[in-house]
């Protein structure tokens, strides 16, 4: 047997092509949209239905309804007791999952291929015919508190939550997806059933199924499920959430007091786009350049070449509205006035310059090249075009893709740092022991200090 040469790498293989089997697009009299696509490399079946609101519609004060909503609705519908759906799913051998985003609400179904006509059924007894019963949604409040009193006690997850309280105040995006404690307590069963009345309806809505399953059988279960979804006229769909205001406390440095911390949860955030925007790939390849990447610039700089952290990166959020731009990292305490000295040096270099040929080159190959890995399997052929149905992206969107990242210019990248890290948009976050570091962060902006009991 030959011995293998371990003095270089082996060639690289060919770049895999994303080929994406056809959906057929279907309408009911009640407006359902229905999407379908056949996949064999497995006897499964994947199911999603996707509701047009989300946490994004919902009032401040009402933070954490769609969330908990959506967590009750499997435990009671038809008359069914919770312990009676659980052995009605297990019995299917499937596995069911509800949740809220801003900016929908996402019910998912997987199964082996001969349980279409039963997961569909499922489906449309939990949509259509929520019980929301009064003891079933006092447990699950109860549990999604209990989460929330936890959350407070986790330094990132404050830094995660002030840091969009900040930027977006009483918009809907400043508040946690599950809600703050206060506005948890107040949510009863009447308020989940009136907001699923708006939520749930057959002409705002769209069931997407892939898999090894016969199209035809497909919707023909559909039609017999939905097809007598009533539109509830007498209610008026969810609206689109506003656009956010510009960041509220821009040049603000936030910092939240945690005494005998050893390390600070280090946050720098302002708004950034909304999905399908113009520009939006240049802005994820100058994100990719900058903090979304392991070799990306603030993660060379703050791990590699300082030791100041595990790892630093950025992220840009795109909702239907503008998301946030933000940047996550842990320091030790006495670094932390250094460390976003040299962040915000980052930001400026790359606001002042172009990246080069191949930080440019990496970017593109790291968004693109791992494509057609997310959709191989049905359940992430079916996520995907949720995600394309729900921000009306175009049927080609993922095709044509890794077309527009590699034709983004060195230019249109500075251009887009320039827009999205203008200082001025910025707002700078620490939860640590504030004696560490106060005096030094003084000439980075306006600080304020607060308690660990404050918001």
């Amino acid at each position: 047997m030959s011995t293998p040469i371990r003095t270089h790498a082996p060639p690289a293989g060919p770049e895999p092509a994303l080929v994406l089997p056809p959906f057929e697009t279907h309408r009911l009299t009640n407006g359902l949209r229905v999407e379908i696509a056949r996949t064999t490399a497995i006897p499964d079946v994947a199911l999603r239905l996707v509701l047009g609101a989300g946490a994004g519609t919902t009032a401040p004060e009402q933070a954490g309804l769609a969330a908990l909503t959506c967590d009750v609705l499997d435990e009671g519908a038809a008359g069914r007791s919770a312990r009676e759906m659980a052995e009605w799913i297990d019995g299917l051998g499937a596995a069911f999952d509800a949740q809220a985003t801003y900016d929908a609400a996402l019910l998912s179904m997987h199964a082996m291929n001969d349980q279409v006509d039963e997961i569909v059924e499922y489906v449309a007894e939990v949509v259509r015919r929520p019980d929301f019963l009064a003891s079933e949604v006092s447990r699950r409040r109860d549990m999604q508190l209990d989460r929330l009193r936890r959350r407070g006690d986790e330094p990132a997850r404050v830094a995660d939550d002030a840091l969009d309280a900040a930027l977006f105040g009483a918009h809907p995006y400043g508040a946690p997806l599950a809600g703050t404690v206060e506005s948890v307590e107040r949510l009863e069963a009447p308020d989940l059933a009136e907001f699923w009345r708006r939520c749930a309806r057959s002409d705002t809505a769209c069931l997407v199924m892939c898999g090894d399953i016969d199209p035809a059988r497909a919707l023909a279960a559909v039609e017999r499920e939905f097809g007598d979804w009533p539109v509830p006229e007498e209610v008026a769909p969810p609206a689109a959430p506003s656009a956010p205001a510009a960041a509220a406390r821009a040049g603000d440095v936030l910092l939240f007091d945690r005494p005998g911390r050893l390390q600070t949860e280090l946050r720098i955030g302002g708004v950034g786009l909304a999905r399908g925007e113009a520009g939006e790939e240049a802005a994820l390849v100058m994100n990719a350049v900058l903090g979304g990447l392991f070799s990306s610039r603030v993660n060379l700089n703050l791990r590699e070449d300082k030791g100041w952290t595990y790892g630093v990166r950025t992220a840009l959020l795109r909702r239907r509205r503008p998301g946030p731009l933000l940047l996550r990292t842990a320091v030790a305490t006495e670094a932390t006035a250094a460390a976003f000295v040299e962040i915000l040096g980052e930001f400026e270099r790359l606001r002042a310059e172009p990246p080069t040929h191949a930080e440019l080159e990496l970017a593109a190959n790291a968004l693109t090249r791992s494509l057609p890995l997310q959709f191989q399997t049905a359940s992430q052929l079916a996520g995907r075009r949720t995600e394309t149905i729900t921000y009306g992206l175009p049927d080609d969107h993922w095709e044509r893709f890794p077309e527009r990242v590699e034709a983004v210019r060195p230019d249109e990248v500075r251009d887009a740092a320039r827009r999205l890290l203008d200082p001025g948009g910025l707002v700078l976050l620490a939860v640590g022991d504030v004696a560490g570091f106060e005096a030094e962060l003084g000439e980075l902006g306006r600080v304020h200090v607060r308690s660990p009991g404050d918001p």
